[in-house]
């Protein structure tokens, strides 16, 4: 998963790691560095 503007690429297994991108990057604009690829 790629997000953009920033051009950050994630790895993610499960519904969770998901969830966990949304509410830390997407709502919160800090990266989660355990899922970074």
């Amino acid at each position: 998963m790629v997000i953009y503007p920033e051009g950050v690429w994630y790895q993610y297994h499960d519904k969770a790691d998901i969830d966990e991108i949304i509410d830390t990057h997407l709502m919160n604009g800090k990266i989660v560095e355990r899922l970074l690829k």
